[in-house]
């Protein structure tokens, strides 16, 4: 897709406001300004990791014949749900301080390890994020016009076809994909806190563990360990732009997603090439997927012997599947309470989600508070929303608001209700173009009929998208059961989540024991993604 001029001026417009408000904040709040250049910095360098990874992904699958495509697609949406404190402790256990790697050629730590700080950091966010480039990418791809490749392909090679007509087609899905990354790099935390990087969610995260973050309503005095409720706010009005471009963007892409062709896809033959670029995809789907599951093995089948010669390692596959069998056992209280708490948020979100999307789908230029509810659920950082929610749901006993204070200390509401927030924009996302693909003939023919609202939606939309239902379920468990930011800080006392259990087991290096949790959470996670992806046919054999 071209971007068109008005969607261009409202880019400018929206990165003119971006860079007003930012000097604003530097002249208010140097420290503050600090954090979201921080911010803004991570986010370039995952950007440029993953963006041309990830849309070379995306052409090799969806637009050529390379041997194994359907392989590779497998591969990369098993991953694009992994969270990403798993993907953190994988990286970690290969390259960080305790990585295998590590004390292989630096067993003293004389020097410092390959992934460390932002280095780390960039890394690790660039790479989780390919699967995601590659997703949204290929999604565009695939609704590219074939009359238009089909007629360049008579006048230029397969090769010129694909630089110059199919990718430039998708540009603004390139776009799409990389304000995605933006968000997911300016709310999250886990990869942050593992490698000691100062950003924007992470000072929010620190400062509300330490008690000195102001929340609006408070005392706005700013200490030296904290920056106030004002610039908390101006800190969230700048994230939010990178939303509000996401949704713009995204709305002008809404023919390709709603509307695709009914004709299969156009695909390069690349002949003898196709055997080098198949190399380079799977060069990279080996570093993106192998080497880190391979890591993870490895430490989860290590074993240290002293001997004479000092301290020996060796490997056991034994000890590796026995680790790995044990660990669903050994860590059943914290499954079970994620599996509880993220099966009611999806269950939550997958309704708000279809009501949001349905909606949607009827008036498609009148959704600015259902498109700003779904940009408020993307932008807020999870230690923000922890705190949001401690603050509305922590009432005193003479308030009329007691009630939430019981269900705060005795229940797992609040778990729950970050958890749907989370989740909620996945569930929507997936509904959306599902819905507004339904033929509006046929339940206009439905209403002909006498068939009122709710009976057209049991026994027509219902029936015909029950895929996306489930998907849609499946997707947003996946992304509750991965939510940390917030949980951490809601948890009630008692039985608390695996990704808070690998969080914490984290700081300490990623030894055997965590090692084969981590594997476990991959496998689950990764199976009902790949279903996922399936169901909503994402993943093809053609």
């Amino acid at each position: 897709m071209v971007p068109s001029l008005s969607l261009i001026g409202r880019m400018i417009g929206l990165a003119v406001l971006a860079g007003l408000l930012l000097v604003v904040v530097r002249w208010g709040d140097p420290r503050l300004a600090g954090l979201l250049a921080n911010t803004a910095w991570l986010v370039c360098g995952a950007c440029a990791i993953a963006i041309p990874v990830g849309t070379f992904c995306a052409v090799a699958i969806v637009k050529t014949n390379l041997p194994g495509r359907y392989v590779a697609a497998l591969l990369l949406a098993s991953v694009v749900f992994a969270p990403l404190f798993v993907q953190a402790a994988a990286w970690d256990s290969g390259f960080g301080m305790q990585g295998w790697y590590t004390l292989a050629t630096n067993p003293r730590l004389t020097a410092a390890p390959l992934l460390v700080g932002w280095p780390a950091a960039i890394w690790v966010h660039g790479l989780a994020a390919v699967p995601w480039i590659a997703l949204i990418v290929g999604v565009s791809l695939r609704n590219v016009e074939p009359e238009l490749e089909e007629d360049a392909v008579l006048l230029a090679s397969p090769g010129t076809v694909l630089w110059k007509v199919s990718t430039r087609r998708c540009f603004m899905a390139m776009v799409v994909a990389g304000l995605w990354v933006a968000i997911v790099c300016t709310a999250e935390i886990s990869v942050t806190d593992l490698f000691q990087v100062r950003t924007f969610a992470e000072e929010v995260y620190t400062q509300s563990t330490l008690g000195t973050l102001d929340l609006p309503g408070d005392n706005d005095s700013v200490d030296q360990a904290g920056f106030g409720a004002v610039g908390l706010i101006m800190g969230l009005v700048l994230t939010a732009v990178f939303v509000v471009t996401l949704l713009l963007v995204a709305m002008g892409l809404w023919p390709e997603v709603s509307e695709p062709p009914t004709r299969p896809g156009w695909v390069a033959r690349l002949g003898k090439m196709r055997w080098l670029v198949g190399l380079v995809l799977w060069i990279v789907l080996t570093v993106l997927v192998g080497v880190p599951l391979a890591s993870l093995v490895y430490k989860a089948g290590v074993s240290v012997s002293s001997t004479e010669n000092g301290r020996e390692r060796s490997w056991s596959v034994s000890k590796a599947m026995t680790l790995v069998a044990r660990a669903p056992g050994e860590q059943r209280r914290e499954l079970l309470q994620t599996t509880r708490i993220a099966a009611a948020a999806a269950t939550g979100a997958v309704l708000v989600g279809f009501c949001l999307a349905w909606s949607l789908r009827r008036n498609r230029r009148v959704g600015w508070i259902r498109l700003g509810l779904i940009g408020f659920c993307l932008t807020i950082p999870g230690p923000l929303l922890g705190l949001l929610v401690i603050r509305l749901m922590n009432q005193p006993p003479d308030s009329w608001l007691a009630p939430l204070a019981w269900l705060y200390d005795k229940t797992l509401f609040a778990p729950w209700l970050v958890q749907t927030v989370r989740s909620l924009p996945v569930a929507t996302l997936v509904l959306w173009p599902a819905l507004a693909s339904m033929p509006q003939s046929l339940l206009d023919s439905a209403a002909t009929a006498g068939a009122g609202p709710f009976s057209r939606l049991l026994f027509i939309v219902l029936p015909t998208r029950w895929h996306a239902l489930l998907a849609a379920w499946i997707l947003a468990f996946a992304v509750a059961a991965g939510e940390l930011g917030a949980t951490i800080l809601v948890i009630p006392p008692g039985p608390t989540t695996i990704a808070i259990r690998i969080f914490s087991l984290s700081h300490y290096g990623v030894e055997d024991r965590l090692a084969s949790i981590c594997l476990v959470i991959m496998g689950i996670i990764s199976v009902m993604t790949v279903v996922a992806a399936t169901l909503l046919g994402w993943i093809s054999r053609k």
